[in-house]
């Protein structure tokens, strides 16, 4: 959509001898959709200077930014072979997400993008907590890359709620729709809209040992999904998705939307996601965590 149009994308590098990684692929191809340049950005947190006895780590920083600054060089020169412009930079000084935060401001750019890395122990790609950092605070949209295969026609998954739940404002699902649109437009896809609900609860029944929760009534059960269907068929129906492209589930979001994503081959997965301060936070450090470390295709989040 053009006004999800994007003209300069950053790719965070945490290790820049990696050469051309899934992340440094996926803004490739972007940016030859959308005509857009390419800043690659390496972030080095540097020692604090306390005197002399740091000046070996000081000049150990600087060695290694100076190396690092060659090894995007490399990667920068692959790419402008392409006919892309790149651009290279490397911070220090800065915990590794507020490097990325500052350099995203700085270049005013239109998407931040970075790749998640596979955990040693449990070989799965899990995300940081510089990841979550950014899925925070990331002023831009902000491109999680999971997969390795190249997009070619994905379809292109976006999560919405149509009630709003955990107090996200009504405009995000706009949001996650619009660019869902704006990168199916970029990469051939087709996008799907899903709503994943809670089962319907039963009464809390008061009993001496404490509280027992009694199965709803079946024609309650049967109202309370009927009138999810028909908001989520009202909602869709809004941004313009035939029946075909509707998936309505009832569980878990934790479990069932990467379920969904598996089951429908989904090359890329778009949610929303709401800065939290206080308790209230905890619904980024659960609900979303589990969704996002479960997904094993690319994840596109956005805020509103």
């Amino acid at each position: 959509m053009p006004s999800r149009k994007i003209s300069r994308i950053l790719v965070a590098i945490a290790d820049p001898a990696a050469g051309t990684t899934s992340a440094v692929r996926r803004a490739g191809a972007l940016a030859h959709a959308s005509g857009a340049s390419i800043e690659l950005l390496n972030a080095i947190p540097s020692a604090m200077s306390l005197g002399p006895a740091h000046a070996p780590m000081e000049q150990f920083v600087r060695f290694e930014a100076e190396q690092n600054r060659r090894a995007l060089e490399r990667t920068a020169n692959r790419l402008r072979r392409e006919e892309i412009i790149v651009e290279t930079t490397v911070q220090t000084g800065y915990p590794a997400h507020q490097a990325i935060l500052r350099q995203a401001r700085l270049s005013k750019a239109d998407l931040v993008i970075i790749e998640a890395r596979k955990h040693r122990v449990f070989a799965r790609l899990l995300l940081t907590q510089t990841d979550f950092e950014l899925i925070r605070h990331c002023p831009v949209p902000l491109l999680i890359v999971k997969g390795r295969a190249a997009w070619r026609r994905p379809r292109i998954l976006a999560a919405i709620d149509p009630f709003h739940a955990n107090d996200k404002p009504s405009k995000l699902d706009d949001d996650i729709v619009e660019a869902a649109d704006a990168f199916a437009d970029l990469t051939h896809g087709s996008v799907h809209a899903a709503h994943v609900y809670r089962p319907c609860a039963g009464e809390v029944l008061a009993v001496p040992a404490g509280a027992a929760l009694l199965a709803p009534d079946p024609a309650q059960e049967k109202a309370y999904k009927a009138a999810i269907r028909q908001r989520f068929n009202e909602a869709v129906a809004r941004y313009g998705f035939a029946p075909g492209k509707r998936h309505l589930v009832c569980g878990n979001p934790a479990t069932e939307i990467p379920a969904l994503a598996r089951s429908m081959r989904a090359g890329l997965v778009v949610m929303g996601a709401v800065s939290r301060t206080g308790l209230k936070r905890v619904f980024i450090g659960n609900t979303a965590e589990d969704v996002l470390d479960s997904l094993h295709c690319d994840v596109l989040v956005v805020k509103p």
